[in-house]
């Protein structure tokens, strides 16, 4: 009996040891190459804090940014993987854009069998399958085809305008982030998936139930999304999926549904899944001169036509696209709503803006109109730079890398990261930076002069794609609010404004409380 007590015990010795040797194998990398870094604990690296759900994302890579303000880069660990922060705008430029060779990977590894829809998205996708993606992908984004779908835009915001009256009629305050995330769902589901979502009128339907698991984890989500973030290999032999069964079955059944209704009735419509079933018919989307104004010879020359798109493949776009243009627009809009009611002299400078454009536009809301918005779009940026919907860029290294102007040299697999929120809120670029100051955004010398700093969308050829869709549909949301009505702040927004440490997108802790009035 005492033998076999000793071997157990020498049993798990040994196989604690082992697990404290794999945990923490990498744990002198950055020390061997001379670089400070954030000290590191077996299982969750630099992210205690973050992983004990103590402090956000934006608030480590901030908190981190300041106590090594005078430092170029510094050094940190997810879970086991040797992760390094880049701050110096100039490095900045290398990883994102003349580099890039170095850096064309995110980083995240998803088994395909288990998660096919996100292993074949475009942003999770690497190397030449991502280059081709992107080629076909790229034409479905112009100016061209977002002008295409401003109708489609403006039929859902006529049914905001309807919810927000009523909301007003009521003068009771309101969660906004709810309101507004359930208008994106309508317009993101309309020129996605070319469907009527009626999310606004009824916030239980299906199609947004499914898309608010996708995004609001609960715990064994939250679980799953933390060893697939730091213990990839795990998450791969375990066949980890972000996305469950139940949503996977959902997005295929409803893409194969509306791609077969079309062929069969023949009806076109301009939206994004015409696009894809343009894609999948051809091999490529039909450019007219303006579109090929805008997408670059790399691009077209990349395309490879003997490469053909699944339906999954085609699913996985399509998924996606919804995915990341409800959420982060949500967040954006929020904070926006938010900032003009605690700035009520930016707010009446914007009705004013607004209906000065649409008085030299016949007070039709077109997409001409829309773009002369200037002080709208400043305001959106301004936004953008003080609550970021995420926290950092990340870039993984692909191949043997010399830091330019440094002697450090960073090997395959580290991963890079940009921490955005932070540098948006570094006095060294943006002077009082804490403050609401879309003004800022006019001066198109900052702006130049802090490309590399100011990243919401990233830069560089895998920077976001859809930008200017997330920046359309959000212009047409907020023209929305504010043409026709004035915000207040809600005694139940808890202030000063704090993240939500449960959430990976920036969300208000406590939610976006707000009162709305009609204006005279």
């Amino acid at each position: 009996m005492l033998l076999a007590l000793q071997v157990t015990v020498a049993l798990f010795a040994v196989a604690a040891f082992l697990l404290y040797r794999y945990f923490t194998e990498h744990f002198d990398y950055w020390r061997e190459k001379g670089v400070n870094f954030v000290k590191p604990i077996p299982v969750f690296g630099s992210l205690k804090e973050v992983l004990f759900i103590k402090e956000h994302l934006a608030e480590f890579f901030e908190r981190i940014y300041k106590e090594h303000k005078d430092e170029r880069y510094i050094g940190y660990f997810m879970g086991r993987k040797p992760a390094l922060i880049i701050s110096d705008p100039e490095i900045i430029k290398h990883v994102l854009v003349k580099d890039f060779s170095h850096f064309v990977n995110h980083g995240f590894e998803i088994h395909e069998e288990a998660d096919p829809l996100q292993a074949k998205n475009l942003f999770m996708l690497e190397g030449q399958k991502w280059r081709n993606m992107r080629a076909k992908l790229v034409p479905t984004f112009t100016s061209g085809k977002m002008k295409g779908m401003l109708p489609l835009m403006m039929e859902v915001a006529g049914e905001f305008d309807s919810k927000l009256t009523e909301l007003a009629e009521a003068g009771e305050q309101f969660e906004m982030r709810s309101q507004i995330s359930c208008f994106f769902t309508d317009i993101v589901g309309s020129c996605i998936f070319g469907i009527k979502c009626n999310s606004l009128k009824d916030p239980n339907v299906e199609f947004r139930r499914v898309s608010r698991r996708l995004v609001e984890l609960d715990f064994f989500g939250a679980l799953k999304t933390l060893i697939q973030f730091f213990l990839p290999e795990l998450a791969l032999k375990l066949k980890l999926s972000f996305m469950d069964k139940e949503a996977t079955n959902f997005f295929r059944r409803l893409v194969r549904e509306v791609m077969e209704l079309r062929k069969t009735s023949g009806t076109t419509r301009k939206d994004f899944m015409q696009l894809l079933i343009e894609l999948k018919e051809k091999g490529h989307v039909a450019m007219d001169e303006s579109d090929l104004h805008e997408v670059s010879e790399e691009v077209l020359t990349t395309a490879d036509d003997s490469f053909s798109l699944t339906q999954d493949d085609l699913t996985a776009q399509a998924t996606v696209f919804f995915l990341a243009g409800f959420d982060t627009s949500s967040s954006v809009s929020s904070y926006v709503c938010m900032e003009l009611a605690l700035n009520p002299d930016v707010q009446k400078k914007l009705q004013e803006h607004v209906d000065e454009v649409l008085s030299r536009h016949d007070n039709k809301i077109t997409y001409e109109a829309l773009k002369d918005m200037k002080y709208l779009e400043c305001i959106i940026h301004e936004t953008m730079r003080l609550h970021p919907a995420v926290a950092n860029h990340i870039r993984k290294c692909n191949k043997t890398y010399k830091l330019p102007g440094t002697d450090l040299e960073i090997d395959p697999g580290v991963l890079i990261n940009i921490p955005i929120s932070a540098m948006h809120k570094d006095p060294k670029y943006f002077e009082e930076p804490e403050k609401f100051n879309p003004d800022r955004f006019l001066d198109e010398t900052l702006v130049q002069r802090n490309q590399f700093v100011f990243t919401p969308f990233g830069m560089g050829p895998r920077q976001c794609i859809g930008n200017r869709f997330a920046t359309l549909q959000s212009k047409v949301g907020l023209l929305t609010v504010v043409r026709k009505f004035n915000l207040e702040m809600g005694s139940k927004t808890k202030l000063p404004l704090k993240l939500d440490k449960r959430q990976f997108i920036a969300t208000v802790e406590g939610g976006c409380w707000l009162k709305m009035t009609r204006r005279i």
